[in-house]
Order: C-alpha cells, then structure tokens, then sequence
C-alpha cells in the first residue's frame, strides 16, 4: 500500500493551518476548552496541534508511518501512533472528542461500521465527534452522501449535517462536514482484539 506521505501525493488535502470548521467548532463552544482527544487520520497533526495549544490532552492516529513521524517531531504535545482506524489502540471511553479530516470517505463500506464502533467504543457516551468526509477519494465521485451517514452512525445523535467547500492548501474541497455524538450505550464496546492500549494520562 503506497504511503501517500512518502510519495508526496498529501499536498492535494494537507491544510497547513487549523481547519475553520475546527475553528468554529470550539470558538462556538460545541466543543469545549479543553478536554481528551482524537486525531483520526492526524495526517501531518495540525488539528491535532490545534487543539493541544487550545488546552486539550491529544492523541493522532494515522495508517502512514511516515505522517505520524513528521507529525510527532512538529508537535511534542500530542502522542502520534500509526495505527488502523477499524482496531484502536486505545482503552474504551477514554476521548471526550474525535475529528477526522481526511479518514472516513477512504475506507471501502464494509469497514465503515467498524470505524463507527471504534469510535463509539474509545469515545465517553455521549463524546463529540467532527467528521469532515470528502465527495471524492483520489478525485473521484465517490458513495459518500448524508445517507451513507447516517447509516453508518446510526445511533449516534447527529446535531448537523451539511455539505460544504473546506479548503487544503491547493483547492477547495467537496465535503459533508457532520457533528454528532456518540451513542449513551455501546454493546460492543470493549470487545475486538487489541494488540496494545494507550491510556492517556
């Protein structure tokens, strides 16, 4: 599997400043000042960085060996692991919060409810989770709309949901950004195999 990091192909999505609908999701106060959590798919961490300098404990998680390297030399308060969104190294309920930028609309829809999982299993009942998921992968249209959404986040309460234009550092991208929050209850939560877990301290 190409490591888009490597090759340089992340220069087509790389924003190499915080994202504004991470901006307003804490300048609006649906995210708080402070808090654990979640980078999905940190890429080279600015979010992630990000939300470290606004007060919170953070953690990045990215498939690119190479992504989390760079990511941990630039921001020192942030822990970065390469690791698979669908098993995450993690303890259950142990983020207030999650965003993905750049992770969701790559995975092929048969992991996409193991990716909900995972995030409801490592989010606290009710944490808050930004997802951003592009209309295209690799520049084509893909199966991403509000209804593969909800499906996949079925259970989840789901405050907004919107299409958008969100920038990267070259083009304008085609994106649903969402805001929801993690079910109250879980019955998977806490299963699955899991090679190692991270605790946040």
């Amino acid at each position: 599997m190409a490591d888009h990091y490597a090759d340089g192909t992340f220069r087509w999505w790389h924003l190499s400043r915080p994202s504004p609908e991470l901006i307003a999701a804490l300048g609006d106060g649906w995210l708080p000042g402070s808090g654990r959590g979640l980078d999905v798919g940190c890429g080279l961490g600015v979010e992630a960085g990000f939300l470290a300098s606004a007060g919170w404990q953070v953690a990045g998680i990215d498939l690119s060996e190479t992504a989390a390297r760079r990511a941990a030399a630039e921001h020192d308060d942030v822990v970065f692991v390469r690791a698979d969104v669908r098993r995450l190294p993690f303890a259950p309920d142990c983020f207030d919060a999650a965003v993905d930028r750049g992770c969701f609309h790559y995975l092929r829809p048969d992991d996409r409810p193991r990716y909900s999982d995972e995030l409801s299993r490592v989010l606290r009942p009710g944490g808050k989770y930004l997802l951003r998921a592009s209309l295209r992968a690799a520049g084509v249209r893909n199966d991403i709309d509000e209804a593969v959404i909800a499906a996949t986040f079925a259970g989840w309460t789901i405050q907004y949901m919107e299409r958008a234009k969100v920038p990267s550092d070259t083009r304008m991208l085609e994106v649903i950004v969402a805001r929801m929050s993690a079910p109250q209850h879980n019955p998977v939560r806490g299963s699955g195999f899991r090679s190692r877990r991270l605790h946040l301290n």
